[in-house]
Formats: C-alpha cells, structure tokens, sequence
C-alpha cells in the first residue's frame, strides 16, 4: 500500500522544515542555550510532527479508507488501524 494523496511535494516541504527545526534544536544543546528556549523548539517541532501526521491520517482515510469502503475490499482490517493510529495521535 502506498502514501494517499498526491501532494507529496507539500508533504516534502513539511518535512524538511521539521527536519529543520530538529537541526536547529541539536545547535541550541551543543550551544548550551536557555532550557526554556529549547523547550520551546521541542514544542515546536512536536506540534509541527502532530500537524504532518494529521494531513496524512485525513488523506488516508478519504484515500484507502474510503475506496476500502466502497470496494468492501479489508475495510475493518483499515478502520481497525485507523482506530489504532488514532489512539495513538492522541496520547
């Protein structure tokens, strides 16, 4: 099963800047920076993994999920990780 959706350059994009704000947060440690501002950064970098991972929970399930659906082809195998992942997101 691929990635849903076909908006993997903006995927990309998002990425590279949570890639980014991960270099940015490894110089402030070697720095030795104020912890409240790497604090900061790790909330940052937190908010912006949770933000990616929600773009793709939705493509998924108006991509997989929903043909799964439609074609009753595994749809409680997918919803079941769908439940799975949600959980997951929202500890």
């Amino acid at each position: 099963m691929a990635l849903c959706g076909d908006d993997h350059p903006k995927l990309i994009a998002r990425i590279n800047r949570i890639e980014g704000q991960i270099r940015g947060l490894k110089k402030m440690v070697e720095e030795n920076q104020d912890c409240m501002q790497v604090l900061k950064q790790i909330a940052a970098a937190g908010g912006a993994l949770r933000s990616l991972g929600a773009i793709i929970l939705e493509d998924h399930l108006k991509g997989c999920v929903a043909n799964a659906i439609r074609n009753q082809d595994h749809e409680s195998e997918l919803i079941a990780e769908v439940v799975d992942i949600f959980n997951k997101f929202s500890k």
